[in-house]
């Protein structure tokens, strides 16, 4: 089955607000094996959503719409679907007494617009209310219709007790998996270069690709009746991948390269320090999202300043006033610093420019990252780009990535 997912609200269009609920609905489908072909949003305006809904209606087995379900002026959503597929709105008498019941028992009296919640195009399926909007689903021509509140978390209890348990019945039970994984050190066209053939020739599983801030993600998808069905699929592939893109491919199922690094940590009773500059505490951050991330991690100095590196990480004058604070005899230096200042292991480190101007005669983009550990140093130059955010996650992903490369060879 083909599924669409509408969005319904001029503040998605605006930026104010994200469309998570689109998110979430996409993992609810997947988990049952329905193939999500589209995203819409559209703003609170009649005739672009009877166009959306009336698309989707074309297309696909399954459409859901949030939002649009209140009960202001702009809340339009029963009227669209009723005009797209023909049908007149009728009151729900047993509606009006669940969102009058609402309202007594939260002791609030009732406007009388919020009526126009219990009206619904006729035919229609009530999906019980968890605030005070109700949801509603109908069949037209074969296609299932769900329209759902916009707030999220009774989105997500309409999701999880009506639109699901009527979806399998209807489509039958499957699944769709995905793993990733994630590669480092190479670029999205250079990873490609290397699996490209296992992409070409893709079929069940399916490949595809998601890059930033230095990683290039490598999902690969199957569709099978279960979920061990679907990793058996996904397994042989997956190695094969893996193999190929050795050693920029991170080992397991870490979520990120700090998760990977952390997993290396703990399995070697290691603790991990850094010393940031160009980072200003980010590859600090990264280190604590794993939970347990206690374990091995210390602490992150924070020397942003020169008088900073020298006082606090113990960088020499010589090399603040020859090679500079943007060099890699600083990174180096600065590893080094931490791992002896606060007694770790691991010594990692960051320093560069991030913009907007150049410092030391370096040009914005210049990275360098460094990692020290049983004795032996290492130094990377990483090539940034784009704006500052972007660069300092660079620098992130570059020291804990050269940093699980140390400990591997060790």
């Amino acid at each position: 089955m083909k599924a669409e997912i509408i969005g319904v609200g001029t503040e998605l269009l605006l930026g104010q607000i994200a469309n998570t609920n689109a998110q979430y609905i996409s993992r609810c489908l997947a988990a049952i094996g329905v193939d999500v072909h589209l995203h819409v949003v559209v703003g609170d305006n009649h005739g672009r959503i009877t166009d959306a809904v009336g698309g989707a209606l074309q297309r696909s087995g399954a459409v859901i719409v949030t939002g649009g379900l209140g009960p202001t002026p702009d809340d339009i959503t029963r009227e669209a679907v009723a005009a797209v597929t023909g049908r007149l709105l009728r009151r729900e008498e047993t509606l009006v007494e669940v969102i009058e019941g609402i309202f007594e028992r939260l002791n609030r009296d009732m406007p009388t617009e919020n009526l126009r919640q219990a009206d619904l195009p006729e035919g229609a399926t009530v999906i019980d209310p968890e605030g005070t909007a109700p949801g509603f689903w109908l069949e037209h021509q074969n296609t299932l219709l769900f329209a759902l509140p916009g707030v999220p978390w009774e989105m997500k209890a309409m999701m999880r007790k009506a639109v699901v348990p009527i979806l399998v019945a209807r489509a039958g039970s499957a699944v769709i998996v995905s793993k990733e994984v994630m590669v480092v050190g190479l670029g999205e066209s250079r990873t490609h270069e290397i699996i490209g053939d296992l992409v070409d020739a893709q079929t069940n599983p399916t490949i595809a690709y998601r890059a930033g801030a230095g990683v290039v993600r490598v999902r690969i998808t199957a569709k099978a009746a279960d979920e061990a069905t679907a990793i058996g699929l996904i397994r042989p592939l997956e190695e094969d991948i893996r193999q190929r893109l050795a050693p920029h491919a991170l080992p397991g199922d870490a979520g990120s390269p700090g998760e990977a690094l952390g997993h290396l940590l703990r399995g070697r009773g290691a603790t991990v320090a850094a010393a940031e500059s160009l980072t200003g505490g980010a590859l600090g951050a990264e280190l604590t999202c794993t939970s347990g991330s206690g374990d091995y991690f210390l602490g992150s100095l924070v020397c942003y300043s020169d008088a900073a590196k020298r006082d606090v990480a113990g960088v020499s004058d010589a090399v603040l006033a020859g090679p500079g604070a943007v060099s890699e005899e600083a990174a180096a230096a600065l590893a080094e610093g931490a791992a002896q200042r606060l007694r770790a292991d691991l010594g990692l480190a960051t320093t560069g420019v991030a913009g907007p101007a150049e410092q030391e005669g370096k040009p914005v983009g210049t990275i360098f990252v460094a990692a020290t550990f049983g004795g032996r140093t290492e130094v990377r130059r990483v090539q940034g780009y784009g704006d500052r955010d972007h660069i300092r996650a660079l620098a992130v992903t570059g020291a804990l990535d050269l940093g699980r490369r140390l400990l591997e060879e060790s």
